[in-house]
């Protein structure tokens, strides 16, 4: 009996253990995509504002000005949206979604929102990595492969993929568990 007492325990214990991970790695991950983006932002704007004081005061040529811009700026919008979907805090009507909370109407409706974003972000992936992938030319300034322009958006679609999916089985599971309730 203490035996069987102490196994569930252990399995309890490395049960919690696992989601802590889990819990740990979605942290590091938003932490991540963020830093990117604020690195991002950060050489845009020093790019952008030198930019201009060199247009005034012609000291320096940014002849290789135009493809960091590019890659700052593509890498900030698509990273920065799979941090959003991460962490949730993505564009939607706040208003709708406040007034159907808790109801079955709103998983319904929210799971409905969020199975049709899944759709547009699976077609999204996918013309992402076969862009990426048959993207055959180099910059013409630092002669990089242009994949690594295109990397950042396959990878943060299917970061929002995977997140996509955890929110339906979010709101189809609090669905359930409301209709169980109401029985």
């Amino acid at each position: 009996m203490q035996g069987e007492w102490l196994s569930r325990k252990v399995q309890n214990i490395l049960k919690w253990h696992r989601v802590a991970e889990a819990y740990c790695l979605v942290v590091f991950l938003v932490f991540a995509l963020r830093t990117i983006c604020v690195i991002c932002f950060t050489v845009l704007l020093l790019l952008l504002t030198g930019n201009v004081f060199v247009r005034f005061f012609p000291v320096a040529a940014f002849f290789w000005f135009d493809e960091i811009v590019e890659w700052s700026f593509a890498w900030m919008i698509f990273f920065g949206a799979a941090a959003l979907w991460a962490r949730d805090d993505h564009f939607r009507l706040e208003w709708i979604h406040d007034r159907l909370k808790g109801s079955a109407t709103g998983h319904i409706m929210t799971a409905a929102v969020e199975i049709l974003a899944l759709a547009f972000i699976v077609v999204f992936f996918y013309q992402a990595f076969r862009l990426t992938y048959l993207a055959k030319d180099w910059t013409p300034v630092f002669n990089v492969s242009r994949r690594f322009l295109y990397v950042c958006m396959p990878l943060s679609g299917l970061i929002m993929v995977g997140y996509s999916v955890r929110n339906v089985i979010r709101d189809i599971s609090a669905f359930v568990r409301l209709r169980k309730e109401k029985e």
